[in-house]
């Protein structure tokens, strides 16, 4: 016990060397992107001027804008998703070199141009980035990361189908291959969940293009995922071998033989969230790994259960319970995470099954039913779901400084009257502290 706490002690002088370098960086407060005919325009909002330099890259479309000496708001990162337009896909961000590298997704080439703009009014320093295209799409409202920092925001399914590209995975029974399976299975799923209120998918592949372990991770990471699901379709020594499973992390040793045979075939390093522990004292990465991950891991068996009731409806199971191994892919310290087995191509009724349109959607829709499932009886306290289960079953609401009655029922969709008479009151007078009853919609 002592020595653990000398340990820790002993860290604090490089955790405070770490953190002085980002003492008089500036940081990212807010991004807001409007769109006009033709034109998308970025605004990054920064507390102190910093210097910047932008480049453009190809195959896919990108913009790629580095602050230098500068750190982003976690306010901004929570919502970071929220942004596009008809030509920005997404935006992503990396820490790099004591600032902040942001990648602009586009599905078309741009002309891209940045403009420094100086403090005036109630706004800080900004730089603003162009993007001139062809002819506009749908028209995009105006958004702000910074006000919509507290909005009711979508449950984030990271869906990852393995492989791809140079690396085909299994290749099995009737010539199928595994990244071919899983692509066309992960697609499948991302359209079901996408359709679901208050869910939203993201693929972190949607051709066949090869990403590295480390990739998927920090996709899943960049979109604030909620959870990561990697799709495989292994094959195994044995023809015999068959049936669908779900698996989670494990720190210790495999739950199964097979769970060993699987991790070694799909991972090359291990690393924990991107980071390798090879150079670290064991104690610290011990209590890395027992802090951060041992809660994530049990909502990922949860997850994982929920999942595999729905499968056993289409699919013949491997084992009726989560496995767990120590895949890389899963291994995401704050992010929920499950890999799906769903069969081996090397049994000739599993390939078939595979390649079949048919089966894939149905395999789809019990996957997405039992993520449905879960998010509806577990959504995150800031979510859309967990909004419109309140409306629906009522809540007490807290009187805040510059509340009105009228504004209370706006933002929570129920109508005046309903306000006052759920709460029994003959006027609209309210006062700071008062517990009001907001009656199901």
């Amino acid at each position: 016990m002592y020595k653990k706490i000398f340990s820790v002690y002993c860290l604090l002088p490089v955790l405070l060397l770490i953190f002085s370098a980002f003492v008089n960086a500036a940081e990212v407060k807010d991004i807001r992107v409007a769109q006009q005919s033709g034109v998308t325009r970025l605004v990054f909002e920064l507390n102190a001027e910093a210097q910047h330099r932008m480049f453009t890259l190809s195959k896919p479309d990108r913009v790629v804008l580095d602050i230098s000496d500068s750190d982003i708001s976690q306010a901004i990162v929570n919502n970071l998703a929220a942004l596009s337009s008809s030509v920005l896909l997404r935006v992503r961000y990396a820490k790099r070199d004591n600032g902040v590298r942001f990648v602009l997704d586009l599905n078309q080439q741009v002309k891209a141009k940045t403009t420094e703009l100086s403090a005036a009014g109630d706004y800080g320093p900004r730089i603003m980035v162009e993007l001139e295209y062809g002819k506009p799409k749908t028209a995009t409202v105006v958004k702000s990361l910074a006000s919509i920092s507290n909005a009711k925001r979508d449950v984030v399914v990271v869906i990852d189908p393995g492989h791809g590209g140079k690396d085909p995975g299994a290749l099995g029974q009737y010539n199928v291959r595994e990244k071919d399976i899983v692509l066309s299975i992960g697609k499948e799923l991302a359209r079901r969940l996408n359709a679901l209120q208050g869910v939203k998918a993201v693929l972190t592949r949607s051709t066949d293009e090869y990403l590295q372990l480390r990739d998927r991770s920090r996709i899943a990471r960049e979109a604030n995922a909620d959870l990561l699901i990697s799709i495989h379709a292994d094959a195994f020594t044995k023809a015999s071998a068959r049936g669908a499973s779900v698996w989670a992390l494990s720190l210790g040793g495999k739950t199964s033989e097979m769970g060993r045979w699987l991790a070694q075939q799909e991972q090359s390093a291990d690393l924990v969230g991107g980071i390798s522990l090879d150079d670290k004292d064991q104690l610290l990465a011990e209590v890395l790994l027992d802090m951060s991950m041992n809660s994530t891991i049990q909502m990922s068996l949860d997850i994982g259960a929920q999942v595999l009731s729905e499968m056993k409806g289409v699919a013949v199971l491997h084992k009726d319970t989560v496995q767990q191994a120590g895949f890389v892919v899963l291994k995401s310290p704050d992010i929920p995470s499950i890999l799906i087995e769903t069969g081996f191509v090397s049994n000739k009724t599993e390939a078939k099954n595979l390649s079949s349109g048919t089966y894939r959607r149905r395999l789809a829709n019990s996957i997405a039913k039992g993520v449905e499932d879960f998010f509806t009886k577990n959504p995150p306290d800031d979510s859309y779901i967990a909004w419109r289960q309140k409306q629906k079953s009522g809540y007490t609401y807290t009187v805040s400084k510059g509340d009105t009655l009228s504004e209370i029922a706006r933002k929570n969709g129920v109508s005046l009257g309903a306000l006052r008479a759920a709460n029994t009151l003959k006027n609209d007078v309210i006062w700071v502290g008062q517990k009001l009853s907001i009656p199901a919609s």
